[in-house]
């Protein structure tokens, strides 16, 4: 089966390892020229990380990252509501790890090894041929494939290709934040803390690297690129917290350019395919980018994706993409779901719903938020 994924992000690569792994030979294309670049941080749930056991990729998983066995939640000031121990939660199921996103890309290209991987090129057209499917990319070439993949992530051309405006939406939740990196001596290894206020929020996050921090704020609207007056803006916004965490905001770069924004909007797909394309990961439903679950959705969908290509042939290729999308597309929404009340929670205006949302987390116990994680793990797949 002539296989063309289009993205070498996560999903893209980890279904391109997998399908190696079963004998298929795919190609995958990228319109970035360096898919190895470090990126930011990311936590990988046991949900995604037990597909590298299947790849042979575990143990050089374990060695590039880091553990993310305890989560502090915070009020603006600092002050304590929440505290408890990933490890114990996730220990019946698999390490709860963080790193760089480029890390995990690393790891992942390991098992791609002799797959082609075309880079600095898009895909211009998508033309049902039949039972086949004519590419057309930004170069002018063309070629025919039996099952193209749209892996391209939150902004997936391949999804506006395939689907009308009316089948797929985006999500946004009017907040949107900045990220640089920190190695304050006050941190913590292998925790992560959260700082929840009314009208911005700070996260703290272990990687291999250093910690990443992410300041969230209402009023970062329309400012997605840095600006003058940047760095003084965020040290004013989180002002409560310079002198628990003097270095955090040291470390915020003078160079404004060198911070990324990360807008806090997702997409859904209300159709994961057609004809012969279909789509995986961000392409068929983004996360939010405060919610770890992003990931490892995108390795699960992978993983099924892989096993359902397996145990088909081209004749019957639709039956298949059924099959997958009725497997992934009500498990995926699901978390989505989560990530969208948690960002409800999480991001409040006003101060009086800030004490509210505070009294009530201080009330809600840390057996019910391992129940939570319990029932999503004991889902079949």
């Amino acid at each position: 089966m002539r296989i063309l994924i289009v993205g070498a992000g996560i999903a893209g690569l980890t279904l391109a390892a997998l399908l190696k792994q079963r004998g298929f030979s795919p190609i995958i294309i990228e319109k970035q020229t360096d898919i190895s670049n470090m990126g930011h941080m990311l936590g990988i749930y046991p949900l995604g990380s037990r597909v590298l056991y299947g790849l042979g990729l575990m143990e050089e998983f374990l060695d590039r990252s880091v553990p993310s066995d305890h989560y502090i939640m915070c009020t603006s000031n600092g002050e304590v509501m929440h505290q408890f121990s990933l490890k114990q939660t996730f220990e019946p199921y698999g390490p709860n790890r963080s790193c760089t996103r480029g890390t995990l890309i690393d790891v992942l290209i390991q098992g791609c090894e002799d797959i082609p991987i075309v880079t600095g090129v898009e895909i211009r057209s998508l033309e049902i041929k039949g039972d086949v499917v004519e590419v057309t990319l930004d170069d002018n070439s063309q070629e025919e494939y039996d099952l193209v993949i749209g892996a391209d992530g939150m902004n997936s051309q391949v999804r506006s290709l395939i689907l009308t405006p009316e089948e797929y939406s985006y999500f946004d939740t009017g907040w949107g934040g900045w990220v640089w990196w920190t190695d304050d001596p006050k941190l913590k290894p292998g925790t992560a803390i959260e700082f929840w206020g009314s009208g911005h929020m700070l996260g703290i996050y272990p990687t291999e690297y250093k910690f990443g921090a992410f300041a969230i704020s209402s009023s970062q609207k329309g400012k997605t690129t840095p600006y003058p007056g940047l760095r003084s803006d965020i040290r004013q916004e989180f002002s409560d917290l310079i002198k628990p965490y003097p270095v955090v905001f040291e470390q915020i770069p003078m160079d404004s350019m060198q911070m990324t924004y990360w807008s806090l909007k997702d997409v859904r797909s209300q159709v994961w395919y057609k004809n012969n394309v279909v789509l995986i990961g961000d392409a068929a439903i983004g996360f939010l980018p405060i919610s770890d679950a992003g990931a490892s959705m995108a390795m699960e969908s992978a993983a099924v994706l892989a096993d359902e290509l397996t145990r088909t042939n081209h004749q019957h290729l639709h039956w298949a993409l059924q099959l997958y999308e009725k497997r992934r597309k009500t498990r995926v929404e699901a978390a989505q779901d989560d990530s969208r009340n948690l960002a409800k929670h999480m991001l409040v205006k006003s101060i009086l719903s800030s004490q509210l949302r505070n009294f009530m987390l201080r009330r809600h116990s840390v057996q019910s938020i391992s129940e939570s994680i319990n029932k999503t793990f004991q889902t079949p797949i």
